[in-house]
């Protein structure tokens, strides 16, 4: 991760140096050389075989100068088809990305090693897109589609492949490929907070498809400052794609605050919220947790201990008979695809409340820590 990392520091002055590497060289006829460990091992074999069948079918009586030019046209186009389509036989070992790389039995494909690789450090800057492989006994067997045609992401600067997923995210009974990349916009206040971008391959038996469509619906759930896991992704996938109402909601375990803003949720240290629900979940719907606030100008604090109960339908119901001021009322919780929301009834203020502080009103919980 360091090493990435560090590279991302250096991408700018890959590019600068390139570019004065053209310079010097532009108008001079000279040919960049490389040090031989850079030297593509499957492209010097082809050009081998290449000079080796082109000896034989030129006869005595030819030229030299059109088998020079021919054999130069022909490594030309084949450098292009790589460069173009960064597609070779082996993967740089350096940009594979280990910890979101795995050993798969997927579908028709069998026994593959699906592949998260960075693009290369020079072009960072440049906003080149991670890409994504299987490979078949260290071979490349099949490259995934860019999501764009220019070979970027469209939402700004690579940063990181937060998780990869296997599930079947059409109903056709094989496994699709669903991932989380982050990435940096550099633009305004959180312009340097990574930010997680979903994206969903459908197997089509020998290729795969991108689902933007899906895509575009999962990430308009995905508030910028929260903290977006896998299983996040699955519950949203079964409640936007799916045909059965949720019954595990276990994946909603966690400390759920109202969003402080862009700014504000990513100062060091990160400020408390005023008002939050954590909550754990187990069995699938059982539920415990507390839900605590706090008056920002008087620092007044209100809460709700040991709220138990079962979720049905989306729902849990909560009657409280004292939140620290002696006030009295319903929670109603309820879980949305990517939020719960605390909806306060029968709210029934003590006597002996001067002040008239509570735990009242509406909370939206959008940010899960």
């Amino acid at each position: 991760m360091y090493d990435r990392k560090k590279k991302r520091a250096i991408a700018i002055l890959g590019i600068l140096a390139a570019l004065m590497l053209l310079v010097g060289c532009e108008g001079q006829g000279i040919q960049k050389q490389t040090e031989p460990e850079e030297v593509d091992t499957a492209l010097q074999s082809q050009q081998n075989i290449e000079e080796g069948g082109l000896s034989d079918e030129i006869s005595p009586d030819q030229s030299e100068e059109p088998k020079q030019l021919e054999q130069s046209e022909d490594a030309e186009q084949l450098l292009g088809e790589e460069s173009g389509n960064q597609l070779q036989n082996k993967l740089d070992a350096d940009r594979i990305i280990e910890e979101q790389s795995f050993q798969v039995e997927l579908n028709d494909w069998g026994e593959v090693r699906f592949v998260s690789y960075e693009p290369a450090p020079s072009e960072r800057d440049m906003q080149e897109d991670v890409t994504f492989y299987l490979l078949k006994d260290e071979e490349i067997l099949y490259q995934f589609p860019y999501i764009s045609e220019d070979h970027t992401s469209g939402y700004g600067l690579y940063w990181n492949v937060k998780f990869v997923m296997f599930t079947d995210t059409n109903a056709d009974g094989k496994e699709d490929v669903v991932i989380g990349a982050e990435y940096m916009t550099g633009a305004g206040p959180q312009g340097a907070i990574p930010h997680t971008i979903v994206r969903i391959y459908e197997d089509y038996g020998d290729y795969f498809t991108y689902n933007e469509e899906l895509s575009d619906k999962i990430n308009d759930y995905l508030p910028w400052e929260s903290n977006v896991l896998a299983k996040d992704i699955k519950r949203l996938l079964q409640l936007t794609n799916g045909n059965e109402p949720l019954t595990n909601y276990e994946s909603y375990t966690g400390k759920w605050t109202v969003g402080p803003g862009y700014v504000a949720a990513y100062e060091n240290p990160m400020p408390e919220s005023g008002k939050e629900l954590i909550c754990s979940i187990s069995n699938g719907n059982e539920f415990y947790g507390n839900l605590f606030t706090e008056q920002e100008t008087t620092e007044r604090i209100a809460s709700v201990d040991d709220i138990v109960g079962t979720i049905q339908n989306g729902e849990l119901f909560f009657e409280f008979t004292d939140d620290g001021w002696g006030g009295t009322g319903t929670l109603h919780i309820i879980f949305l695809p990517n939020q719960i929301n605390v909806e306060v009834l029968n709210y029934q203020m003590a006597e002996e409340n001067t002040i008239g502080y509570g735990i009242s009103g509406n909370y939206e919980m959008t940010i899960r820590e």
